[in-house]
Parts: structure tokens; sequence; C-alpha cells
């Protein structure tokens, strides 16, 4: 399920990049027809001055988007839980950058063209479906029982570390070990 999210995330950030990249190559009315857009304006009541900053943000906002759900993608790939998050986290700047067009062409009269609010409904779909459960649950590191340790085979020891093995072999060497018979004369407790 989260490489389904990660191809989805990287599709529509696709999207979004040509829907940026068009904007910054494509004059809006505003530039382009400057005349016909005062006369709009007047037949409308919108207003001029926000024209040009909606058409930066919404230009920003959409190479934002394709940008962040890139990186999300990326790290979804790698398994890493804040993909998944920052894929969601782009469906906030798609919905933004769906307002700033909107209001756009409101300002003008005009409806706009709706291949930025597919985009934003793409985002918004992805975005839902990378907090899913089985999408996080699948970018949480897997916890052994040694607080996240790597668990190996049980390997035994190389020769001469650890407990000895088996039964000692023979008696222990002079000086080690319990005492044997009596102590030498001397020795033990005054009489």
């Amino acid at each position: 399920m989260a490489v389904v999210v990660a191809v989805g995330a990287l599709g529509v950030a696709i999207y979004w990049a040509i829907l940026g990249v068009m904007r910054l190559i494509i004059k809006r009315p505003h530039q382009s027809e400057p005349e016909v857009v005062a006369l709009l304006l007047q037949e409308t009541g919108g207003n001029g001055d926000l024209l040009a900053p909606l058409s930066i943000a919404d230009t920003v906002l959409k190479l934002l988007a394709a940008v962040v759900l890139v990186f999300g993608a990326l790290l979804v790939v790698l398994r890493k839980m804040p993909g998944a998050f920052l894929i969601a986290g782009a469906v906030l700047v798609g919905l933004l950058a769906a307002g700033c067009h909107f209001f756009y062409y409101q300002q003008i009269g005009w409806s706009g063209t709706s291949d930025t609010y597919i985009a934003a409904v793409l985002t918004l779909i992805v975005g839902v479906v990378a907090i899913l459960p089985p999408v996080t649950n699948a970018l949480k590191p897997a916890a052994g029982p040694q607080g996240g340790q790597p668990q190996f085979p049980h390997q035994p020891p190389p020769p001469g570390y650890g407990p000895p093995q088996g039964p000692p072999q023979g008696p222990p060497p002079p000086g080690y070990g319990p005492p044997q018979g009596p102590p030498p004369p001397g020795y033990g407790p005054p009489r």
C-alpha cells in the first residue's frame, strides 16, 4: 500500500509541476490582455490589485505542491514515517493553490480551467490514503524484543569465550580450587 501511495504521489507531483511550469510560460489574462481584463473588472467589480499577487501565489503553490509530494514519495519509498505526513501536508498546499486559482478568475468573472481543481482533488485523495493505518503501519520500523535492536540467529561463542562447555577436564592445577588435605604446620587457629 505504501508503494501505491508513493507512485500516486509522484504522479500527482508531475501533474502539479506541469501546471506550475505552464503558469510560468503562459501569460495570465491580466498580463496578455490588460484592456479586456480592465473591462471585466469594471463589470464584475473585482479588485485588479489582487490579480498579480494571486497569480504569483498560484504559480508558487503549484510548484511547491510538486516538490513536497516528490520528497514525501521518496521518504515513503525509504520507509520513513515523515513521508506520509509530507504527502498529507501537500493537501493543504494544493488546496491553497486551488483557492488562489479560483479567486484570481472570480475577480475577472471567468470560471478558469478545471485542471487545478482536479490536481487538488487528486492530492486530497493521495494525502488521505497516505495517513491511513495500512500505510503508516508499513512505515513504522519493526521493533525487536530488545528495544528495536536487530536480531541475529544465535551462534555459539568462539572457543575460549563464554562459560565453559561440558564437564571439567581432570583435577584443577595446584593452588586452584578447595584445599586438599590438612593445612601445613603453623597454619590455622592459635591454641
